[in-house]
């Protein structure tokens, strides 16, 4: 076992275990698995990665886990985090009822494919991302894609939008927000049509990507390449121009409908960045 996942498991030893049984698919086949371990959330608080309280870090954070061969996942802090999320996260040291022989597994909950599921984990880093610079009015898009600069919406293939509701949410002083619903375009068509640049030689590359969406007003919002990359967690994320039918005045706004908190649902979105995480 490396010395760096043996380290983690150290860390790992008294925080509470959780044990949940997962799909684990691949092209060819899949199977039904039983892990075991502490949560992703309760390993970075306890680690002091992440504070317990982090305010405002849920919308402009994320994780970055690496394996030992080089694969790396980026987990967005909402996904992790359980006033926001119904996912569980979990890094296992059990597999079956046995010791998972590379030190430690990633396990994530909702990835059709498990792409972000990795065994021998060396490194869980914490990221958070600084306000960028963005245009006061439009959209442009930056980063690792083939075309960038201003984007018109209006432009993108009809099969781009989608409508979504979603769920019942916990605004910031304890208020219900009803469920609601958005029409857009869905944030991984937009990046596709502007060409993703992948590394070759990065097994499953998009999955340790992170998608920076920043407002006019300095607001960043990240979401995970794994949450809207259809393959794996295929989530509907999208840069909505209508609620309820009726248009959004204000110009697009993200959604993220599956979030119980609205921290990532943010306004006036006039800046998208593809970036390696």
């Amino acid at each position: 076992m490396d010395e760096r996942s043996a380290a983690i498991l150290d860390a790992m030893r008294g925080l509470p275990a959780t044990e949940f049984t997962a799909t684990m698919r691949n092209p060819k086949s899949s199977a039904d698995r039983t892990f075991r371990g502490p949560t992703l959330h309760d390993y970075v608080v306890a680690t002091g990665l992440v504070p317990a309280k982090p305010e405002g870090r849920l919308a402009d954070s994320y994780l970055l886990v690496t394996a030992e061969d080089g694969a790396r996942s980026a987990v967005a802090l909402a996904e992790v985090w359980p006033s926001t999320t119904d996912k569980q996260s979990i890094l296992a040291s059990e597999q079956d009822g046995e010791p998972i022989r590379n030190g430690v597994r990633l396990v994530l909950t909702g990835d059709w494919l498990a792409g972000r599921s990795i065994g021998g984990v060396v490194s869980v880093e914490a990221q958070t991302v600084a306000p960028a610079s963005a245009p006061a009015t439009g959209l442009e898009l930056a980063g690792v894609l083939d075309r960038t600069g201003p984007v018109d919406l209006a432009a993108l293939p009809a099969e781009a939008y989608i409508e979504v509701t979603t769920v019942e949410a916990a605004g910031h002083h304890g208020e219900v927000i009803a469920p609601r619903r958005y029409g857009g375009v869905r944030l991984y068509a937009l990046l596709e049509h502007a060409g993703i640049r992948l590394d070759p030689d990065q097994h499953e590359d998009f999955l340790g990507k992170v998608i920076v969406a920043s407002s006019a007003d300095g607001r960043v919002a990240v979401i995970a390449g794994g949450e809207i990359e259809p393959r794996f967690q295929n989530g509907d994320v999208i840069l909505a121009t209508t609620q309820d039918g009726l248009p959004i005045e204000d110009g697009s706004r993200l959604i993220v409908p599956f979030d119980r908190r609205p921290g990532r649902w943010a306004k006036r979105i006039t800046r998208i960045e593809l970036r390696q995480a």
